[in-house]
C-alpha cells in the first residue's frame, strides 16, 4: 500500500526530488540500451563536428576578409585611375592599370580557391552532421508522448496520467462532480492532460484566452507660423516657429493570453464554496513591521467575525495565521471548510505558502466550487507541458541526456507544486470516488477537449479566416462516424481590422486648433469553419509507445483516404491519429 502525501513541502525535498532525477536517468539510459547508440562513436562523430564547424567558420571569416581587401584595392585602383586622368594625359592611365590589374586578378584567385575550401568544408560538416543524426535516429525514435506519465507515475504512483483526455473521463467529470467542461466561446484548449490523482479525476490544462481590451494609438502633426518681432537693433523681422502637436485616442483591442490551471474532482465537502488568491502577507518575514502586517490583517479577520448579521457566517480560525494567508474569507460553509482543513492540513497549507526555498511558494489561486476544485499557478504559466517526442530530437547524446533529464525534472516540480495545495489536504486522499472502481467501463473516445487541443497542434494558420489579423480561438463540434473515426468542425473566430483615422483638435502654439490626425485600427469578427478527422490508435508496440500496428496501419490509411485525406499527412499524437481534410 502506498502511503499518501501529508507533507508534500517535506515530502519532495527529502524523497521526491531524489526519486525523479534517479528514475528520469535511469530510464533515460534504458532508452539508449534499447537503440544501441554507440555514444563513443557519437562523441566522436560530434567532435569532428565541430572541428569541421570552427574550421568553416575560420575559413569564411578569411574569405571575408580577402573579399574586403579586394573591395579596398578596387576602390584604391578607381579612385587612381580618376586622379591620373584629371592630372595627367591619358597614356599615363597605363601606370595605375599595370599596378592594380595583378593585384586584382591575384586577389580573384585568392578569393575563388577560398570560396571552393569554404565549400568543401561546409559539405564536409553537412555531411558529418547527417551521419550524426544518422547515429541517434534509433534514440530519437525512441521518444514518446506518454514519457510524462510513466515517469510521473513512477515517481508518484498515486498520480496517473490517461493516454488523452476522453469522453468517459469528460462524463466522470460532469456525472459524478457537476463539472460542465465548457469554458466559454472565448477559451481554447491549447494542450491537456488528463488522469487520477488518489484516484479522483483530474486535469491538467492550458487554454489560449481573448478578451476585448484596448490600445492607445498615437499622432502627429508638424506646424508652422511666423511673427513678427523686433530684433536687437528695434528693427522689425520675420521668425518662424515650429511645432510638433501630438495626440491620442484609444479604441477596442483583440487581447490574447495563455492560461495554465488544474481542475481537481473529489466528493469531499461538496457544499463548500470558495476562493483566494496568492497573499503578499506570505512573503513576509518575522520583522517588527512585518509582525505588524500580519497582526492588522488578523485584526480585520476577528473583527469581520463578530459581525454577526444576516447572511453573515464567517468565523475565523482558531489558527489566525493560516486564515489570515490563506484568505479564504468568501466561504460559504464553515464547517465543512474546517473538515477539510484540519490542524495538519492548515500546518502543510502554511508551509506551502511561506516556503522561498524548495518550491514556488504562495503563487497559485484556489478555488472550490462544491465538487470542483480549480488551482491556477502562476509559475506554471512558464512550464512546458506538452512533453512533443521532437522537442528531443538530438544529434548529440551527451546534449540529449542533458535536455531530457533537465525537461522533466522541471516538469515534475512544477507539476508537484502544481498540485501541492490539493495533497496538503488530507481528506482529499480519504475519498475515492465510485468511478474508480469501474474505470475500465468509461468510454475511450477523445473528448472536444483534446479536438480543440490537436487542432492548436496544428496550427492557427489551417483554420483561420482568411482576413483573419489576430490569432484564432478555435472551438471543435465532433460526430462519431460508423468506422470509429470523429469527424471533427474546427471554427476559427478572429478579428479583421480597417484602418481607420481620427482628428484630434489640439491647440498650437499660434492660439489655434489643428487637427491632428491619429491612425487607428478598427477590428471586426471573422469566423472560419474546417473539418478535421480524428481517430484513436488502440494498440500499442512491444515496448509500450505509440506506434500503429501493420493491421492498424492499414486501417488507418484506409479511413484517412475515403475521406479524402493524405494519410501521409496526418498526425500521430498521445494515440490519436488527426488530420485537416480538404475543402
Amino acid at each position: 500500500m502506498i502511503d499518501d502525501i501529508h507533507e508534500p513541502l517535506e515530502q519532495y525535498a527529502a524523497h521526491f526530488q531524489t526519486a525523479h532525477v534517479n528514475n528520469t536517468s535511469d530510464f533515460f539510459e534504458d532508452l539508449v540500451r534499447q537503440s544501441g547508440v554507440d555514444e563513443d562513436a557519437n562523441a566522436k562523430t560530434v567532435q569532428q563536428l565541430r572541428q569541421l564547424d570552427q574550421q568553416a567558420g575560420g575559413a569564411s571569416a578569411t574569405n571575408k576578409r580577402w573579399r574586403i581587401l579586394r573591395g579596398v584595392v578596387i576602390a584604391a585602383a578607381l579612385f587612381a585611375l580618376l586622379y591620373v586622368f584629371t592630372h595627367y594625359s591619358w597614356p599615363w592611365l597605363v601606370v595605375p592599370t599595370a599596378i592594380f590589374s595583378p593585384a586584382i586578378y591575384w586577389l580573384n584567385r585568392v578569393i575563388k580557391d577560398s570560396h571552393a575550401q569554404l565549400g568543401e568544408l561546409e559539405q564536409a560538416r553537412e555531411a558529418k552532421r547527417a551521419e550524426a543524426w544518422g547515429q541517434m535516429a534509433p534514440l530519437n525514435r525512441l521518444f514518446d508522448w506518454d514519457i510524462v506519465a510513466k515517469l510521473m507515475q513512477k515517481t508518484v504512483p498515486r498520480i496517473a496520467f490517461d493516454p488523452y483526455f476522453s469522453n468517459g473521463r469528460m462524463e466522470e467529470l460532469r456525472n459524478s462532480f457537476g463539472w460542465s467542461g465548457e469554458l466559454g466561446d472565448e477559451h481554447s484548449i491549447v494542450f491537456t492532460h488528463s488522469g487520477v490523482l488518489n484516484g479522483n479525476p483530474f486535469i491538467l490544462a492550458r487554454t489560449l484566452t481573448h478578451w476585448m481590451g484596448s490600445k492607445t494609438y498615437h499622432g502627429s502633426l508638424e506646424i508652422s507660423w511666423t511673427e513678427q518681432v523686433r530684433n536687437s537693433d528695434g528693427k522689425w523681422e520675420t521668425k518662424t516657429h515650429h511645432q510638433t502637436l501630438n495626440a491620442s485616442v484609444e479604441h477596442p483591442f483583440p487581447e490574447y493570453d495563455n492560461q495554465t490551471f488544474i481542475v481537481y474532482g473529489n466528493e469531499a465537502a461538496p457544499d463548500l464554496l470558495f476562493s483566494r488568491n496568492p497573499s503578499k502577507l506570505s512573503k513576509l518575514e518575522d520583522g517588527f513591521f512585518d509582525k505588524m502586517r500580519k497582526n492588522r490583517a488578523i485584526k480585520k479577520l476577528e473583527k469581520r467575525s463578530r459581525d454577526i448579521g444576516e447572511g453573515k457566517t464567517f468565523a475565523v480560525m482558531s489558527n489566525r495565521e493560516f486564515d489570515a494567508l490563506f484568505d479564504a474569507t468568501d466561504r460559504n460553509h464553515e464547517v465543512q471548510f474546517r473538515l477539510l482543513f484540519t490542524p495538519l492540513a492548515q500546518q502543510e497549507m502554511l508551509k506551502l505558502l511561506k516556503d522561498s526555498q524548495v518550491g514556488y511558494g504562495d503563487d497559485f489561486a484556489f478555488n472550490k466550487t462544491h465538487m470542483i476544485n480549480v488551482v491556477e499557478p502562476a509559475h506554471m504559466r512558464h512550464t512546458d507541458i506538452g512533453g512533443e517526442p521532437e522537442k528531443f530530437y538530438a544529434y548529440e547524446l551527451a546534449q540529449a541526456r542533458i535536455f531530457f533529464n533537465s525537461y522533466h525534472n522541471d516538469f515534475f516540480r512544477s507539476f508537484y507544486f502544481g498540485i501541492a495545495p490539493l495533497l496538503a489536504i488530507p481528506l482529499y486522499q480519504q475519498h475515492r470516488p465510485h468511478s474508480d472502481i469501474y474505470k475500465d467501463t468509461y468510454a475511450s473516445k477523445s473528448c472536444f477537449w483534446e479536438h480543440e487541443a490537436i487542432a492548436n497542434y496544428h496550427g492557427e494558420a489551417e483554420f483561420k479566416h482568411p482576413d483573419c489579423v489576430t490569432r484564432s480561438i478555435l472551438k471543435t463540434a465532433s460526430k462519431i462516424e460508423a468506422d470509429g473515426s470523429q469527424h471533427v468542425r474546427v471554427a476559427a473566430s478572429g478579428f479583421s481590422s480597417v484602418e481607420r483615422v481620427d482628428y484630434v483638435a489640439v491647440r498650437g502654439g499660434d492660439g489655434r486648433n489643428h487637427q491632428v490626425p491619429v491612425h487607428w485600427y478598427e477590428y471586426h469578427d471573422v469566423q472560419h469553419a474546417s473539418d478535421m478527422l480524428v481517430m484513436e490508435k488502440m494498440s500499442a508496440s512491444d515496448d509500450g509507445r505509440n506506434l500503429a500496428t501493420d493491421s492498424e496501419e492499414a486501417t488507418l490509411r484506409k479511413v484517412f483516404e475515403q475521406r479524402g485525406a493524405e494519410y501521409t499527412n496526418a498526425i500521430l499524437r498521445r494515440s490519436i491519429v488527426s488530420a485537416v481534410l480538404p475543402s
